[in-house]
């Protein structure tokens, strides 16, 4: 496969994406009026910021702010794939709480790599869901943003309070938007203090909360699909895949064992 192709992600407008095969459209500076997270899929890359030169690879996440001159020259254009996310700066500062944004990247191993190779796949296709958004969030925090301008950090109460209400609601279709509301805080925030004291980010305890759920109707003879949505889940197929991932066996697995 070889081009360059661009369209729009669900998210209000607000962010573009960008997909490179064995191609680049221009190795000239050039800049940008959007915040730019990449994210090299395959091959190397010179990366030239100002006077400095940086080297990217296969598994590199990088940011770019808005407005700063840069140049990409692949090594092999036949061996280079990369996604770019061209963000709205304001609605990712609203929303990742991040001010003062300078150019950063970090290399991945090769677990992350996958992680994020399947996260920009998702996002490049759907709306962004809470788990996208928290993943999104979780990523970019790799990011060195020692010299970002920070809000005082929420107070654990809090972040009780989210807990709490996702205990009491983990059916609904509860968005990150809500549950940073209900905190007063930004989603970043709400995000990087909920994995502090609970080990988890706010999508994954909901989605422990569905399945401890579904475990018990699945002692009862009830239809997988049924189950699926009242445990709050899109699908059977969605719920199949994270009660693996959760459990380690599939429903019906696991139904025949009880």
């Amino acid at each position: 496969m070889q081009g360059i192709r661009y369209f729009m992600n669900g998210s209000g407008g607000n962010i573009e994406v960008k997909k490179c095969y064995n191609t680049i459209h221009s190795c000239k500076m050039h800049f940008h009026n959007e915040i730019s997270i990449g994210f090299v899929n395959r091959g190397c890359s010179k990366t030239e910021i100002y006077d400095k030169n940086y080297e990217v690879r296969s598994g590199t996440l990088l940011m770019i702010p808005d407005n700063m001159p840069h140049k990409c020259t692949p090594h092999d254009y036949n061996n280079w794939e990369f996604t770019m996310f061209y963000v709205d700066k304001e609605w990712f500062k609203e929303e990742f709480s991040f001010e003062n944004i300078e150019f950063s990247y970090v290399n991945l191993d090769e677990n992350i790599f996958l992680k994020i190779d399947r996260l920009f796949s998702e996002i490049e296709k759907n709306e962004m869901s809470m788990e996208s958004e928290c993943s999104l969030i979780k990523y970019i925090s790799m990011f060195n943003h020692s010299e970002l301008n920070y809000k005082k950090l929420p107070k654990i109460s809090r972040i009780k309070e989210v807990k709490k209400y996702l205990k009491d609601n983990y059916l609904s279709d509860l968005k990150l938007n809500d549950l940073s509301k209900k905190a007063n805080v930004s989603k970043y925030y709400l995000i990087r203090r909920f994995e502090q004291y609970y080990g988890l980010s706010p999508h994954q305890y909901m989605i422990n909360l569905r399945i401890n759920y579904a475990k018990k109707l699945l002692k009862h003879n009830k239809d997988f699909t049924d189950i699926a949505l009242e445990s709050g889940f899109y699908d059977q197929s969605h719920f199949t895949r994270y009660f693996k991932e959760y459990t380690g066996v599939t429903p019906m697995e696991y139904k025949r064992c009880i």
